[in-house]
C-alpha cells in the first residue's frame, strides 16, 4: 500500500490576546480563595503585559480525508447526530517554555500566588494558541464554504503520542516526557471535522 502523502503547515512566532477575565476563571478554578480584589485584577494585568516577551508560539495542522487519517485516532469521529466529515485536520499548539521557567522561578522565590496567576494565565494562552490554529482552519475553509466542527481535544495518552509522532511535533519542539506529561506545558492537542456546506432549503 502506497504510504499517504500529506502536508504539514508550520506556524511561528504569532501573537497571542490573553483574556484577563478568563485568567481570572481559571485562577479561582485553582483556588478558592482567590477573591477578584482590584489588586488581584490588577497582579493579572501586569502579567498579561510582562509574559509576551518569553512566548515561543509555534503550530503545526494538517488536513486529511477521513480514510487517510492515521491509525490509532479512534476518537476522531463524528458526534451523535453529526454528519460523516469530508475532511479532518490536527492540530498541534504551544506557547512554549519560558512561561514555564518564570512559574519554576517565582516558586523558587516563594512567590505562591504570582505562580498561580502564571498558571493561569499560561492555560488562557494555550486555549488562545489553539482557537489561533481554529481561525486559520476556518479561512481556509471560508472560500468553499466548508462547515467546521469546534475545536475538540484529544484527550487519550495514546492518541495523544499519534498525534505528534503524525505532526513530527518535535520540531517546535512538542513532545511527551518520560513521565507522561505533555512538555511545553502550556500547549493544545486537538482536531476540527469538515463538512460540505448544507443544502439550503428554498
Amino acid at each position: 500500500m502506497a504510504e499517504t502523502v500529506f502536508s504539514v503547515k508550520k506556524i511561528k512566532k504569532f501573537r497571542l490576546q490573553p483574556r484577563a477575565q478568563a485568567v481570572m476563571r481559571n485562577l479561582r478554578a485553582l483556588s478558592e480563595n482567590a477573591q477578584a480584589t482590584p489588586e488581584l485584577e490588577k497582579a493579572v494585568e501586569t502579567e498579561i503585559r510582562s509574559v509576551a516577551s518569553s512566548l515561543e508560539t509555534a503550530a503545526l495542522y494538517a488536513t486529511f480525508s477521513p480514510d487517510a487519517c492515521p491509525t490509532g485516532l479512534a476518537s476522531v469521529r463524528p458526534g451523535e447526530g453529526e454528519r460523516p466529515p469530508l475532511s479532518l485536520t490536527l492540530f498541534a499548539a504551544t506557547v512554549g517554555v519560558g512561561l514555564e521557567e518564570e512559574i519554576a522561578r517565582a516558586l523558587a522565590r516563594g512567590e505562591a500566588l504570582r505562580s498561580r496567576v502564571l498558571t493561569a494565565l499560561g492555560e488562557e494562552l494555550a486555549d488562545q494558541a489553539g482557537q489561533f490554529v481554529a481561525r486559520l482552519i476556518n479561512e481556509e475553509a471560508k472560500d468553499d464554504a466548508f462547515e467546521l466542527s469546534d475545536r475538540r481535544p484529544l484527550t487519550s495518552l495514546d492518541e495523544q503520542k499519534t498525534l505528534l509522532d503524525t505532526l513530527d511535533a518535535a520540531r517546535i519542539p512538542l513532545s511527551f516526557d518520560a513521565g507522561g506529561h505533555l512538555t511545553p506545558r502550556f500547549s493544545r492537542l486537538g482536531y476540527v471535522l469538515w463538512w460540505p456546506p448544507s443544502k439550503k432549503r428554498s
